[in-house]
């Protein structure tokens, strides 16, 4: 009986060249999908790792930062907030506090102050716009004109990456001092997701538009 004939063990494969380049393909394709995954994550990183520092450092003004954009005009994160900016001034962090955002907002903030001990000749207000981008751009224009460039940025938690991160884009020597109460504290899902996104759209397309307006003093 004449033997069965013999079948090679590549029938059915492809040829070399092709697993090749579908290998190539394939490699392409993971390594973009791992890269469009890990921009989000390294700025949500970068969002709480941020949202952890309480930098006392002395500086020459405390940026008390409008909160207008959190879900309306709450007093609850207005006062948390102006208490912070309070303390750090009462503890000898700056001489001066500066007040963002809308000439309303500003006199609330300037009531708060006063009502914490801060006298008024101490607070210094600026009508700028209501996004963090735009607030300081016109505090970093009068830090210049006043040949200061450190501060220290009082906002919420989840704020705190974007807010040093557009303030150093400014040219700032921004230290941290994030709010500890209040409703603009909590680093809730809803709240850090929307600071993903606005960080990153910042770094997409912002930061290459961004002017260096503070100059860093000897």
């Amino acid at each position: 009986m004449s033997a069965p004939p013999a079948t090679s063990s590549r029938q059915g494969s492809f040829p070399p060249t092709l697993r090749t380049a579908r290998g190539w393909i394939t490699a392409a394709i993971t390594i973009a999908i791992a890269l469009v995954l890990l921009v989000p994550i390294s700025a949500v990183m970068q969002i709480v790792f941020t949202a952890q520092f309480d930098d006392r450092t002395a500086t020459q003004a405390i940026i008390l930062m409008d909160p207008t954009r959190f879900w309306g005009d709450d007093p609850a994160v207005l006062a948390s907030r102006a208490d912070h900016a309070a303390r750090l001034y009462s503890t000898g962090v700056a001489p001066v506090i500066m007040l963002t955002g809308r000439a309303r907002t500003a006199d609330v903030e300037r009531e708060l102050l006063r009502a914490r001990n801060v006298p008024d000749e101490d607070i210094v207000s600026f009508t700028t716009s209501m996004d963090t981008l735009g607030s300081l751009q016109m505090i970093a224009a009068v830090l210049s004109d006043l040949g200061w460039s450190s501060a220290t940025i009082v906002t919420d938690p989840p704020n705190a990456a974007r807010a040093s991160a557009i303030a150093s884009g400014f040219g700032i020597d921004a230290h941290l001092s994030p709010a500890d109460s209040g409703p603009g504290s909590a680093m809730t899902s809803d709240y850090v997701g929307r600071e993903t996104a606005a960080l990153l759209r910042y770094y997409l397309i912002s930061r290459w538009t961004q002017p260096q307006l503070v100059q860093a003093r000897a």
